[in-house]
């Protein structure tokens, strides 16, 4: 068999050629690749930094994780194209390699090569997701690596290959955390320490030693250059302003008030997160930063006038200052956080809007194929009684993908299953652990994205839209199945 039909045979090369058909196919009836978010992306180095030194760019980054900003930066610096080309080209092929992965994801968990695909394509033509391959933003990417890391992972018990496994276990589980800063080093720790201990018997020491080796040195080197050059080993310096916008909205703004002027809070919680730095500066001891290089030293981006370099030195104190407030607010009124949490958790299930007012015909009817599939249901996100209204309304209007709801469930439950099964020990398929992993990255992202976010949630749900589709579909699939020949035992039993 010639290799180009051995690859056709894939369902991962089918899915992914599908894939590439239906986004040319958005391509040419409208759709354009928005390259705006280089130029105010808070997540990114000011970009007429990042894609001219993108090396020294990102040896200077502290409010984010390095790879997303290593990677933009160097394409643009290396490519002999313009940036919106070469960016929509890249994000083209991580589209393209998430149609694949899906699809191989799949055929792994047991399913024929057709029903494969159809399960890739459901979860990669998502407009949810799909959009993610329109802009340089390290959603769809995330998405990516998160599939081809339980692929991994599932590999693992299938392969005679277990040292090479389990480094790319920790390679991607590693890749992932050094994206996207949601994906603390406790979740790539522990998805490298459940793929050690499903191969325990199978493995010796420096295999153990070398697996580990990975996460420790790529992420604790990376905190081990923030602590040298501004004495914080974090892998992002912005939690402390997170955590303030995630908790003092919701506090009416009486008791904010109160809070300051008892000495609680400082001002900076009075101003409010993410603002430009000019807002903080009087509230705040005078600075200068030690570093020279542009990417640290200058507070403003030159491509967006109302966007603040984050990554600018003198903010490290005020984030650290709003972590405090946050952190104050928490402990004075619990209610208040746990409303913002709830409320963060309904957000989840909100869907983005942004589909709807695509100027291709194609995405705005996936866009309602979607919709319809998704149950989705009319309703608002309301801040009433909140000191500071996040969407600067009291009440957003948004639709909530009800059957978002179950699919969810079905991943975290199966997940639950398998280690009930465990802890009573009962034999396990080869599949089961992949889907304790795929379980723990769901809980994962949507407690994290929830206690320590407000407002961002469905962003966040993107991410694992595709995982959760695949695994879930699966699970509802095995389900089915295993409800079919239940039936066919009690009618046989007649």
């Amino acid at each position: 068999m010639s290799f180009v039909r051995r690859c056709w045979n894939r369902a991962g090369s089918r899915a992914a050629a599908i894939w590439f058909g239906a986004y040319m196919v958005v391509c040419a009836t409208g759709q354009r690749f928005d390259a705006r978010y280089l130029g105010y992306g808070w997540q990114l180095i000011p970009w007429d930094v990042l894609s001219t030194d993108p090396i020294r760019s990102v040896w200077y980054l502290h409010v984010q994780p390095p790879l997303w900003n290593l990677v933009l930066g160097g394409l643009a610096w290396v490519s002999p194209f313009g940036d919106s080309a070469t960016l929509q080209v890249l994000m083209a092929v991580i589209g393209l390699a998430g149609a694949y992965v899906a699809a191989e994801l799949t055929a792994c968990f047991g399913l024929r090569r057709r029903w494969a695909v159809c399960v890739a394509l459901i979860a990669t033509l998502n407009p949810e997701v799909l959009k993610g391959a329109f802009e340089p933003t390290y959603e769809l990417a995330t998405g990516v690596l998160l599939m081809s890391m339980l692929w991994a992972f599932l590999r693992l018990g299938n392969q005679n290959r277990d040292r090479r496994s389990l480094l790319l276990l920790a390679g991607l589980a590693t890749a992932t955390t050094m994206t996207r800063s949601l994906y603390h080093p406790v979740w790539a720790l522990s998805v490298v320490l459940i793929g050690l201990w499903l191969l325990r018997r199978r493995i010796d020491r420096r295999t153990v030693l070398a697996t580990l080796a990975v996460p420790v040195l790529v992420m604790g080197g990376w905190m081990a250059k923030n602590q040298y050059l501004y004495g914080e080993a974090t892998l992002s310096s912005w939690f402390g302003m997170n955590l303030q916008r995630a908790v003092i909205p919701v506090l009416p703004l009486d008791d904010l008030e109160a809070m300051h002027d008892a000495g609680e809070v400082s001002d900076i919680a009075m101003i409010g997160p993410f603002g430009k730095y000019d807002l903080y500066d009087e509230a705040m001891p005078a600075c200068e930063p030690k570093h020279e290089h542009r990417s640290v030293s200058e507070p403003d981006r030159t491509t967006d006038q109302w966007s603040p370099n984050f990554n600018y030195e003198c903010y490290l104190p005020i984030f650290a200052e709003a972590g405090d407030d946050a952190v104050a607010v928490i402990r004075a009124h619990p209610a208040v956080w746990l409303e913002g949490r709830l409320w963060s958790l309904r957000a989840t299930f909100a869907v983005a809007t942004y589909p709807s007012e695509s100027s291709s015909m194609v995405m705005r009817t996936l866009d309602s194929v979607y919709s319809i599939a998704r149950l989705d249901l009319g309703g608002v996100l309301s801040t009433y009684g909140w000191g500071t209204p996040i969407y600067g309304q009291l009440e957003a209007p948004v639709d909530f993908g009800l059957t978002l709801i179950p699919l969810y469930s079905s991943v975290i439950v199966a997940g639950l299953w398998v280690i009930i099964r465990r802890l009573r020990r009962r034999s396990l398929n080869e599949t089961d652990p992949a889907l304790v992993i795929a379980s723990f990255t769901v809980v994962f992202t949507i407690v994290v994205g929830a206690v320590a976010e407000l407002g961002e949630q469905a962003r966040f749900r993107t991410m694992i839209d595709p995982l959760t589709t695949v695994v879930g579909l699966v699970v509802l699939t095995r389900l089915g199945a295993w409800m079919r020949r239940q039936s066919q035992a009690r009618s046989v039993g007649r």
